[in-house]
């Protein structure tokens, strides 16, 4: 798996070749030792430096660590109960109303006095303060941006220091019964409650926590870009590096390798700040999706020299290279999107699943984790994941693994439906923040090659002609975030939601009147269609040209049930232990008749037969019509929390469904 890297360049990773003569480091705070303490709000105060009296915390010190998130740290310390088992998440909703500090020391030396010290932190989860040595230092806000504080008057002085980042209570947010348009925090709102999770609202560190100094404190790569030409033989790169330091005569070196060997380079001068190098005609293999030849990456080597030609930093990232167009389905009526995907010239049927946080609790889910649902989808046959609006900008290394599986990613934006009200927000105010949060996105992932399009939001609607309609370009947010990707990412396409319309589901008595372009629906046959029988003849009729949501419910294992359950009735489907993640998936009332009472099993094996028969009906039928159809993706494919019953096709401890092995039939072509 490859590792991206940004820092200096020496052996034991120290160097004073920084800024002003000054020693450089990048430090992984994830290496130190940390403790964490519960407050009651603001109690902290009293124990800070020039208070009139000391005080205690509620909860700690414990153990803790980063990234990580406060509940998971208090679970290994014995404070909280796994909430995966029976109602147990209930007894964790006391964490909110608590301030959190993750404390470490920083030892005399780490830092050379004088040097440029900033703390890079990737995501924290929510709002708080950075303080040194008990005193506040900075102030955040906000889930899904990074965040650099400048720490030199605090920490430049080589001198042992206790660092902390204090967490504040979680802003009061949305679970899925909301308002949509009153949207201002874009903390990931499944936490909330969703019907596949109970609530459960993470705080803590969740992404990369690093302190950078000298050269390391002053540099960045902003942007990379890799294009293929028509060709499919040759490849352009584009990047830009920033040198926030007052060091004249630097030099930015790009260089692209095939493994050890160098097949292009270039250097440039560093003006004006920033040096952007540009390398034409690389001699290279096309990136292909999953299915469709070699996902091919090379190893992007960027540097930076400063005026005695000594190389102070350097960065490592892979890169791919595709060219993708959207194209009209066959057949598709006049002025409909384009659903067609095209990647190196040869369409591509974009099969897969909507893509949820691997657990709950986000901040905890290990990169193992991550590999094992990458690489289950990687064998399903999936070409492509959405990456679902109501949570977050995934990890680093997702992206990365989508780039080795061949995985194309559909990244939404932090946007959802609400159930009550859905519109998008409005006001200039909350339009600016939701665009700064898709400009921060395109910085960090834009460049990945298994990225495939933006998407402002799931089932954001409005009001046309008293009916509810997928939002377009013409509402203000979609219309600036529209402006925002064109600006940052021209080269990736983006949509104003999903489904985009112009119907939000496809509905029977419309087929054939070239309505349904990109929908959403049925989720299984209750309210939807009579039987499987009605099911595969309404498939039968389909006309869709793509279809970014479809799902059926089926139970878990009888094991998974068992063990997470915690001894609650589990039978009839129906009681308090089902409602609490499955209540519109039990199914119980539509198959109870044809269950034995009290056995679970056949409840199981009934449930979980007739989701994976739903399943491949759908996909063979959007297959089977491409290129009039471009695509056909599962909601959803798996859990992040142990529910009894649900549409996704992975169950909590990683175990395939049925549904899974029908949907790799169809996918692989069998």
């Amino acid at each position: 798996m490859p590792v991206h890297s940004c820092a200096f360049v020496s052996g034991d990773n120290r160097t004073r070749m920084g800024v002003e003569g000054n020693l450089m480091a990048t430090h992984d705070l994830s290496k130190f030792s940390w403790t964490l303490s519960g407050w009651r709000p603001y109690s902290w105060r009293l124990g800070s430096p020039g208070a009139d009296w000391d005080t205690q915390p509620d909860v700690g010190p414990v153990e803790a660590r980063v990234p990580a998130s406060v509940q998971q740290c208090l679970l290994e310390a014995g404070i909280l109960e796994d909430w995966h088992v029976g109602l147990n998440s209930r007894h964790c909703e006391w964490v909110e109303h608590r301030h959190w500090v993750f404390t470490t020391g920083i030892p005399a030396g780490l830092l050379e006095p004088g040097e440029r010290v900033v703390l890079d932190a990737q995501g924290l989860d929510h709002a708080g303060w950075v303080l040194v040595d008990g005193q506040e230092a900075a102030h955040f806000s906000g889930s899904l941006v990074p965040h650099r504080f400048d720490l030199t008057q605090r920490l430049g002085d080589g001198q042992s220091h206790r660092l902390s980042i204090l967490f504040e209570e979680p802003p009061r947010e949305q679970g899925q019964m909301g308002y949509t348009s009153r949207s201002r925090h874009f903390k990931a709102r499944y936490n909330y409650s969703w019907d596949w999770c109970p609530r459960f609202v993470p705080i803590g560190v969740w992404d990369t926590l690093t302190l950078k100094a000298g050269w390391n404190a002053a540099i960045e790569l902003t942007s990379m870009e890799a294009t293929l030409e028509e060709d499919n033989q040759t490849g352009r790169m584009e990047l830009s590096v920033s040198v926030a330091a007052a060091a004249g005569g630097c030099q930015v070196t790009a260089r692209i390798l095939d493994e050890d060997r160098e097949i292009a380079s270039s250097t440039v001068p560093v003006e004006s700040g920033t040096g952007r190098v540009s390398i034409e005609s690389i001699p290279v293999e096309p990136w292909w999706p999953n299915g469709e030849g070699k996902s091919r990456l090379y190893d992007v080597a960027v540097s930076v020299h400063n005026a005695d030609g000594e190389a102070v930093w350097e960065c490592r990232r892979r890169a791919g290279f595709k060219r993708v167009q959207w194209l009209p389905c066959e057949g598709a009526p006049d002025g409909a999107e384009p659903w067609l995907c095209e990647v190196n010239g040869r369409p591509v049927f974009l099969q897969g699943v909507n893509w949820t946080p691997a657990r709950v609790g986000y901040h905890d889910t290990t990169v193992d984790e991550y590999a094992t649902l990458i690489g289950l989808y990687r064998e399903m046959g999936c070409t492509c994941l959405r990456v679902w609006g109501g949570a977050i900008l995934e990890k680093e290394v997702f992206y990365d693994l989508c780039d080795e599986a061949g995985i194309l990613v559909w990244q939404e934006l932090p946007l959802s439906s609400s159930g009550i009200e859905n519109a998008p927000p409005d006001g200039g105010a909350v339009i600016a923040k939701v665009c700064a949060i898709a400009e921060s996105y395109i910085r960090r992932r834009a460049h990945h090659v298994s990225f495939l399009l933006w998407s402002g939001g799931n089932e954001l609607t409005v009001e046309r002609d008293g009916v509810q309609q997928p939002a377009d370009y013409t509402h203000p947010c979609m219309a600036a975030l529209r402006g925002a990707i064109r600006s940052n990412d021209p080269n990736h396409r983006f949509i104003p939601t999903s489904p985009s319309g112009p119907r939000f589901s496809a509905a029977r008595e419309e087929f054939a009147q070239g309505v349904h372009h990109d929908v959403h629906g049925p989720w299984g046959i209750e309210g939807f269609v009579k039987d499987l029988d009605d099911w595969r003849a309404y498939w039968k009729e389909d006309d869709a040209l793509f279809r970014s949501e479809v799902g059926m419910p089926g139970a878990a294992d009888t094991a998974l049930i068992a063990r997470y359950s915690d001894g609650m009735q589990v039978v009839p489907a129906e009681g308090e232990y089902w409602r609490h993640t499955a209540a519109w998936w039990t199914q119980w009332a539509r198959v109870k008749d044809r269950v034995a009472e009290g056995n679970v099993e056949a409840y199981v094996e009934l449930t979980q037969r007739e989701q994976a028969e739903a399943y491949a009906t759908a996909a063979a039928s959007c297959k089977e019509r491409f290129p009039r159809c471009g695509g056909f993706l599962v909601w959803m494919g798996h859990d992040c929390f142990p529910c009894p019953a649900n549409n996704s096709i992975i169950d909590f401890d990683r175990n395939p469904k049925p549904a899974y092995h029908a949907l790799e039939k169809v996918f692989q072509g069998e």
